[in-house]
C-alpha cells in the first residue's frame, strides 16, 4: 500500500513541482528582481511565522493520530490552529515596525499565513486519514490556483504585495476540496469539538516542535534576510529563486516519499508491527536516496539548460556560481529533513529535531553574518550548506536506539556509485560533443539509468504500474 501512495504522492507533486516551475519562470521574466526580490522576502517571513506558531500542531497532529479519535482529532487541529494563528500573525507586524517589510508586504504576508494554514491543515488531515487522491487533488489545485492568481496580481499591479496575495489566494482555494469532503464525512452531522485532554496531549508533544520548526525555519531564510539587509532585495532575487527551483525537485518529491511511506510506516509501528514498519523505512530511505542522487546529478549535467530556459538572463551569472554550492546543501536538507528527522514520530520524543534545529540557525545565523559582507550571494549559500550539515550530523551523532532510522546502506552505496558514473560520463559527453546534443544524450542517460532502477526496485510501484499496463503473457 504504501508503495501506492508513495506513487500517487509522486505524481501529484511532480505536476505541481512543473506548475511551480512554470510560475517562478513567468513571475521572474513579468516582474522586475526587487519586485520579485521583496517577494521572496516576503514568503520567507511567512514561512518564518507560520512555523514558529501553526506548523507544530499540523505534526503534534500526526505523531498523536489515532484512527478510533479522528474526528475529534481533527477538530483538534482546525481549532488550536485558528487561535494560534492569530499572535503568529502579530510577529509579521513587528518585521514591519522594524523596516524589513513595507506596509502593502506585510498585510499580504499575514493573509499568506491565514491560507498556509488553511491549506496545510487541510492535507494534514486527509494524509493522515491516508486519503492520497484527496491530497493530490489540493496539491493540483494549489498549484494552479496560485499560478493563475499569481499571473493576475502581477500583470494587474506589479507589486509584491499583490503577488503574495494572489499566491496566497491559491493556497486558500486548494483548501476547499478537502474541507467539503469532511464536511460531508467527519463533520456530516456538525463539527466534534475536542476534548481539552486531545490539546493537552497534542501540546505535551509538540511544544518541543514549536522552538524546533520556529528554528529551523529560521535557519532555512535568515541567509536570504540577511542578504536583503546587507545588500539589496535585487540581490536576494537570483538567490532565492534557485534555491526555491531546487526545491520544486528535490523537497517536492521527498515530501511525496513521505507523505507516502512515512504515513504508512507510521500506522505499522502504532499496530505494533514494527518488522514492517522498519520495511517501510527502508524503502522510503533507498527513495530518498534515489531522488538525491539522480536530482543533483540532473542539475549538474543539464542545470546550466534548465536555468536558462525558466529564467531571466540577468539572474544567470548569480544562479551559475552559488548553484554546485546549494546541490550540496539540498542534497543534505532532504536526507536530514524528510528521513533522518521523521524520527520523531516513532520514538515519542522531539528533542533530537529540537537540539537540530537550534543548532542549524546558530551555524547557519553566524555564518551568514560573517560570509555575507565580503562574498554576497555566495556567502549566504556556504552559510545555508554548513548549517544544513551541522543539523544532520547531530541526527546522525546522537541517535541511537530508538532515534536510529532503519539504512539500506548496500543499496545506497550502489545508487551513489551510479550516479557518479552517470555523472562521468555525461561530463565526458560534454567535452566531445556541443549543444543540444551534449545536453540530449545526458536528459537520455539519466532518463535510462533513473528508469532502471525505479523498475528493477519496483519504487514509486513503477513496476508494478507498467505490468497493469503491459501484463506478462504466457
Amino acid at each position: 500500500m504504501s508503495d501506492r501512495h508513495a506513487s500517487v504522492y509522486l505524481a501529484s507533486r511532480a505536476t505541481s513541482a512543473i506548475i511551480n516551475l512554470v510560475s517562478v519562470s513567468i513571475f521572474t521574466r513579468m516582474t522586475s528582481a526587487e519586485v520579485y526580490g521583496q517577494y521572496i522576502v516576503g514568503f520567507s517571513i511567512c514561512m518564518m511565522v507560520y512555523s514558529l506558531g501553526v506548523q507544530w500542531i499540523v505534526f503534534a497532529h500526526f505523531g498523536r493520530y489515532d484512527p478510533k479519535e479522528a474526528d475529534r482529532l481533527a477538530g483538534a487541529l482546525l481549532l488550536v490552529s485558528g487561535v494560534v494563528m492569530l499572535p503568529a500573525i502579530g510577529f509579521i507586524y513587528l518585521f514591519y515596525l522594524f523596516g524589513t517589510l513595507h506596509a502593502d508586504v506585510a498585510v499580504s504576508s499575514s493573509l499568506l499565513v491565514v491560507c498556509f494554514t488553511l491549506y496545510f491543515v487541510a492535507v494534514e488531515i486527509s494524509r493522515a486519514h491516508l486519503l492520497v487522491r484527496l491530497v493530490a487533488i489540493a496539491t493540483i489545485a494549489r498549484a494552479v490556483f496560485s499560478l493563475l492568481f499569481g499571473y493576475i496580481a502581477v500583470l494587474e499591479f506589479d507589486t509584491p504585495g499583490a503577488l503574495l496575495a494572489g499566491v496566497g489566494l491559491g493556497y486558500a482555494l486548494g483548501s476547499v476540496p478537502v474541507f467539503r469532503h469532511f464536511s460531508r464525512t467527519i463533520w456530516a452531522s456538525g463539527f466534534v469539538w475536542p476534548r481539552a485532554s486531545d490539546v493537552r496531549r497534542m501540546w505535551r508533544y509538540g511544544w518541543p516542535l514549536a522552538i524546533a520548526f520556529g528554528a529551523s525555519a529560521a535557519a532555512m531564510n535568515v541567509d536570504r534576510l540577511l542578504l536583503a539587509g546587507l545588500y539589496n532585495t535585487s540581490t536576494v532575487a537570483p538567490y532565492g529563486t534557485v534555491l526555491d527551483l531546487m526545491k520544486q525537485t528535490f523537497l517536492v518529491l521527498a515530501e511525496a516519499i513521505s507523505a507516502g511511506y512515512i504515513s504508512s510506516a507510521k500506522n505499522l509501528h502504532a499496530e505494533g508491527n514494527g518488522t514492517e514498519a522498519r520495511h517501510t523505512l527502508k524503502r522510503a530511505f533507498i527513495t530518498h536516496c534515489y531522488i538525491v542522487i539522480f536530482g543533483t546529478a540532473s542539475f549538474i549535467l543539464l542545470g546550466d539548460v534548465i536555468f536558462g530556459i525558466l529564467l531571466a538572463p540577468s539572474y544567470l551569472p548569480v544562479v551559475t556560481q552559488i548553484m554546485p554550492i546549494l546541490l550540496v546543501a539540498n542534497a543534505i536538507l532532504v536526507m536530514r529533513a524528510h528521513y533522518f528527522g521523521q524520527i520523531i514520530y516513532f520514538s515519542g520524543t522531539t528533542n533530537l529535531e529540537l537540539v537540530a534545529s537550534v543548532a542549524m540557525l546558530a551555524v547557519t545565523g553566524t555564518l551568514s553574518y560573517l560570509l555575507i559582507p565580503s562574498y554576497a550571494a555566495m556567502g549566504a549559500a556556504i552559510a545555508f550548506t554548513l548549517g544544513q550539515a551541522a543539523a544532520l550530523l547531530i541526527c546522525l551523532v546522537y541517535a541511537s536506539g530508538n532515534l536510529r532510522m532503519p539504512l539500506d546502506l548496500p543499496r545506497g552505496g550502489l545508487l551513489l556509485v551510479l550516479g557518479i558514473a552517470v555523472v562521468a560520463v555525461g561530463k565526458g559527453v560534454q567535452f566531445l560533443a556541443e549543444e543540444p546534443t551534449a545536453s540530449a544524450i545526458s536528459f537520455v542517460l539519466i532518463a535510462s539509468a533513473s528508469a532502471f532502477i525505479a523498475l528493477r526496485w519496483n519504487l514509486f510501484d513503477a513496476r508494478s504500474l507498467l505490468l497493469r499496463f503491459y501484463p506478462r503473457r504466457g
